[in-house]
């Protein structure tokens, strides 16, 4: 058996668990721990927590398990149990089902992966963006508080614009910074999981997503103005960790490589955006 823990913040844990078949724990009944845990299975298992049914769980499917919670698992596939799991903080697991299991949403899944993916093989991962993956995993897997009434609504919608906008002006002021959400949320007096989906729903962008695109913009300034610029050093004074990663987020974006803004190529430039907008 091995469980890797890939990110940790007080919200909670990220990890990643494999238990091969002929491990010990197959033949034992288990117990996840003291704290809840939102389980997201690569492989398929049968689970069996005390007091229900035996559940066949498998990637189409997000488990839940509360404090303690006791349970058995049954071998169903040559690859063992193995699965991603988020060990969360007892407040943020209120809202979970009563049930052990639940249909999981094929882009939930698509993310899970992907950010642990990230973390697991990334150098230098980016922190503020995996840190609000986790986040979005958590909130798509448990879902959110109940509304308020109307009155309560209109003051929330314009604490949530107020907390927008001054996250905006921060990622603005610091964008060359790699900040944690931690960070941020602190500067700004709120919770971690509250400023992510606070300024994805009033913005539209995730916050990683959104420092991004101010660096890259300034990328594309700083070369149109100064285009004798030194890229190793534009990718430093931005905030990229490397050279290779600034270059690859500049071609994601733009479909062009920085060299390109040098000032000699506007025509493939001009003549890529206008088959775009066709």
């Amino acid at each position: 058996m091995a469980s890797t823990v890939l990110l940790a913040i007080p919200e909670l844990t990220l990890g990643e668990f494999a238990c091969a078949r002929g491990d010990r724990l197959w033949d034992e009944v288990n117990d996840i721990g003291g704290s809840p845990h939102v389980v997201f299975p690569r492989t398929r298992v049968l689970i069996e927590q005390d007091g229900a049914h035996p559940v066949l769980v498998t990637p189409n499917d997000v488990v839940y398990y509360r404090s303690h919670q006791r349970y058995r698992r049954g071998l169903r596939d040559a690859r063992g149990d193995r699965s991603l799991w988020l060990e969360v903080a007892p407040e943020l697991f209120e809202r979970a089902p009563a049930g052990p299991a639940r249909p999981s949403g094929a882009r939930t899944y698509l993310l899970a992966v992907a950010v642990a993916n990230h973390l697991a093989r990334e150098p230098e991962p980016d922190r503020l963006l995996a840190e609000e993956a986790a986040l979005r995993l958590l909130d798509d897997a448990v879902g959110t508080t109940a509304g308020a009434d109307p009155a309560r609504r209109v003051r929330t919608r314009a604490d949530h614009a107020d907390l927008a906008e001054a996250a905006k002006e921060l990622l603005t002021e610091r964008m060359a910074q790699r900040l944690s959400l931690r960070e941020l949320a602190a500067a700004l007096f709120v919770s971690p999981f509250h400023l992510a989906r606070v300024f994805r729903a009033h913005t539209g962008f995730s916050l990683a997503g959104y420092v991004h695109g101010l660096r890259l913009r300034a990328a594309v300034d700083r070369l149109a103005t100064e285009p004798d610029t030194d890229l190793s050093r534009l990718a430093v004074d931005l905030g990229y960790c490397s050279p290779s990663h600034f270059s690859d987020r500049f071609r994601s974006a733009f479909g062009h490589p920085p060299s390109t803004l040098r000032g000699t190529e506007l025509r493939t430039i001009v003549e890529a955006v206008r088959a775009t907008a066709s």
